[in-house]
């Protein structure tokens, strides 16, 4: 079992650039599906430390659990010595801050800061209001 295993998965070195999927429940519609992180260290009973740019995950990874990637998209010397849990680091990687898109479900027009939309700056998109008329979409 344990040659099938090192088989599939081998043994990554401190310097590989590394991608860990982010579960279901942890990301959004427009959160991506993984985090880009690279090797800091590498135990001796096959654990491994990660890091990515806003720093060190706290928890240790088993090979299984990421995929080395070819190229070289973050160096050990870019991540600082600040450790932050998985989770942080896939909010941190979304560009609309985690757990998908805002909508205000209003029924009225959308012309006073009652309208979450409008209270954050943004225009309304198709999905707030189903069709009914609006003077905040763009």
């Amino acid at each position: 079992m344990q040659k099938i295993s090192d088989a599939k998965f081998p043994p990554a070195s401190v310097g590989d650039t590394v991608t860990v999927s982010v579960p279901k429940v942890d990301r959004g519609r427009g959160d991506p599906r993984n985090v880009v992180a690279v090797v800091l260290e590498a135990t001796e009973d096959g654990f491994y430390k990660l890091g990515n740019k806003d720093g060190v995950l706290a928890s240790m990874y088993a090979r299984n659990q990421f995929d080395v990637v070819k190229e070289k998209f973050v160096s050990t010397e870019v991540v600082p010595e600040t450790e932050h849990a998985f989770r942080t680091a896939a909010t941190k990687g979304s560009i609309l801050g985690g757990q998908g898109f805002r909508k205000c479900n209003c029924n009225g027009k959308c012309t006073t800061n009652r309208c979450a939309c409008r209270k954050a700056g943004e225009l309304c998109k198709s999905q707030c209001h189903g069709g009914r008329p609006c003077c905040n979409k763009g």
